[in-house]
Order: C-alpha cells, then structure tokens, then sequence
C-alpha cells in the first residue's frame, strides 16, 4: 500500500527513488508548523504516521493546506523582492543627483580652496610683520609694571601721609609693611634711601597718633583693639601697648561710669529716682565695656609674649578689673548714700 501510494502520490518512485516528475515532498507533506520547522525533520516517517493515522481524505486536506502556506509564502517573498528593488531603485536615484549636484560644486569647491590658500597666505604674512612688535610690546608691558611698582615706592610717604590725615592707620601699616623690605634691601641706592627715610618718618607720626589715640577715653574697645593691633605689626612692644590700651580702657571706664552718676540732687525722690537710673546706664554701659575690655586684652596677648620684667599681664588684668568694679561699687554707694535722709 505504501508503495502504491508513493507512486500514486509521486512522493517515491516504484522502485523507491524520488519520482522525476511531480510536486516536491515538501507540497505531498503538510506536517504541523512545530513539526516542519524543526532541525532533522523526517518527510517519509511522517508521511506513513499521516497515513496510519487518516485516510485519503485527511492526506488531501494537509496537501491543500501547504499548498495554501506555499502560495501564501511566495506572495510574501514577492512583496519584499517587489519594496526592497522599490528601494534600490530609489537609492539609486539620489546616488545620482548626488553625484550630478557635486560635479555641479566642483569649480565653487576650487574656488573655495584658492582661498583658503589665500588667507593662509595672508595669515602667516601678518604674523611674520606682528611677532616682532609682539615682543616690543611685552618688553614695553614689562617694563609698564616695573614703573608702577616704582611709582608705588615713591609715592610711599605721601601715601602714608594721607592715611594720618585720615586715621586710617591699618591701610597706612600694610602699605609700609608692603614697601619698606623692598626699600630696606636696596637701601644703598640714594633715592631709595630718601623714600625709606621719609616713610620711617610718616610712620614715626603715625605710631605717636595711635599711641595717643589708644589712651584715649572717647575710643571704643574694637578700635581701641584695631589700633593695639596695628602697634604690633609695626614692631611696638608688646607690653608697652597692653599697658597703653589698659590706661586707655580704665580712662573710658572712668568716662563712662561718669556719664552714668550724675551730681547730687536735690531731694530724696530724684535721688531716689536718680540710683535707679544710674545702676540701669551701668548695667547696659559700663558693663560691657569692661567685659570688651577684657576680651580685647585676652586677644592681645593671644599667641604672643607680652611679659616683661616691669610688666605681668594676669596682674595688670587683674588691677583692671577690680579697679574698674570698686569705681562702680564706690559710685553707687555714694549715690546711695545722698538718697539717705538725714540722721541715718
């Protein structure tokens, strides 16, 4: 039967060879999709299961419906041969403006390269004519700031000069600390010699205004701070300016317990009235002031040796402060005191 049907089906030939005419195996065949397009699939084994399992019927069924997948495939494959020679011929299309549109550019091209050739040309003319001038003018620029740095030296002591007329001693201290190792160092040199010694002069001023100014009452402790400061950086000595800026804070203290409790009065109402408003000023006047004083004598000798043997700092603090509280103990007492009535 199987041969029968080979035969009939042109799948075999009688004699067991493919037949030379007829479809191919794969159109007598209508394996399952899974079955098909699997690696080894084995067209005779299942052609007999097709067989042994159905009847005529059923083979003709597969038959048609491969012959269906078949026909369905070569539509497909058409359709892509059919875009994709749709596409080449487009490509090709546009190949060729291409190539028409830059035969068309050639001589705007040439003419674009003659100049580029040209302004190469003129560039490296321009920089053979300038790099000569180039280096005059850095020499020049040179020689610029070495006249400012100079017209700075010499303007040293009227710099100074305006600064004393200003107080504005800080400015007047970084400027002589900026000048003068410059000047110091070439100070064999004549005119320099006269700046520096014209400075020095400036300076001489300028540290007897901040030593007087220091001592001061009417100065407040940060800039009674700033001017100690200064004193310092100026080489002063460091005992020399605490004492000075303690005689100067005792002076202020002074001043201000003095604003703060008047005269006598006249009855023992205002007296009265008189204590109340005396021990406010002082709470929000004098004491703070003593405690900046305080402060700025702590960051005064901060990182430097202000001992001496004429000088202990801690005693001198100490001095400060009590003398400072037993003046405004003692102010108080006597205003307490005239607020006393008589036979008290």
């Amino acid at each position: 039967v199987n041969s029968l049907l080979s035969a009939y089906y042109g799948i075999l030939g009688a004699d067991g060879t493919e037949a030379a005419a007829g479809p191919p195996v794969a159109a007598a065949a209508a394996p399952p999709q899974a079955a098909i397009d699997r690696d080894g699939f084995d067209a005779q084994a299942h052609f007999e299961e097709l067989v042994a399992e159905g009847g005529v019927r059923d083979v003709m069924r597969h038959a048609n419906e491969v012959d269906a997948q078949v026909k369905d495939l070569d539509g497909d494959m058409q359709m892509v041969c059919y875009e994709n020679y749709s596409k080449f011929i487009r490509a090709t299309e546009v190949t060729g403006l291409v190539k028409s549109s830059v035969d068309d550019m050639a001589p705007e091209l040439g003419r674009l390269e003659r100049s580029f050739s040209t302004i190469s040309e003129h560039q490296r003319s321009i920089e053979d004519g300038v790099s000569g001038r180039a280096r005059e003018i850095e020499l020049l620029l040179k020689r610029q700031r070495r006249c400012r740095t100079l017209q700075v030296l010499f303007e040293l002591p009227t710099t100074l000069q305006r600064c004393l007329d200003r107080e504005a001693y800080g400015r007047a201290c970084e400027a002589y600390c900026v000048c003068t190792p410059f000047l110091r160092q070439y100070k064999h040199v004549e005119t320099f010699k006269r700046v520096l010694d014209a400075a020095e002069l400036q300076m001489g001023r300028i540290k007897t205004a901040l030593e007087w100014r220091l001592r001061s009452p009417d100065l407040s402790s940060k800039d009674a701070l700033n001017s100690s400061a200064t004193l310092l950086d100026l080489g002063e000595a460091p005992p020399k300016v605490c004492r000075d800026y303690l005689d100067g804070r005792a002076a202020a203290l002074r001043s201000r317990l003095g604003a703060c409790f008047p005269g006598g009065t006249a009855c023992e109402d205002e007296a009265e009235a008189a204590l109340r408003s005396a021990c406010r000023s002082a709470a929000s006047d004098c004491v703070p002031e003593l405690a900046d004083a305080v402060d700025g004598f702590n960051k005064l000798r901060q990182d430097r040796e202000v001992a001496a043997e004429d000088f202990d700092p801690d005693t001198a603090l100490a001095d400060f402060v009590s003398q400072g509280v037993e003046g405004l103990c003692t102010r108080v007492a006597q205003l307490a005191e005239r607020r006393r009535p008589p036979g008290h």
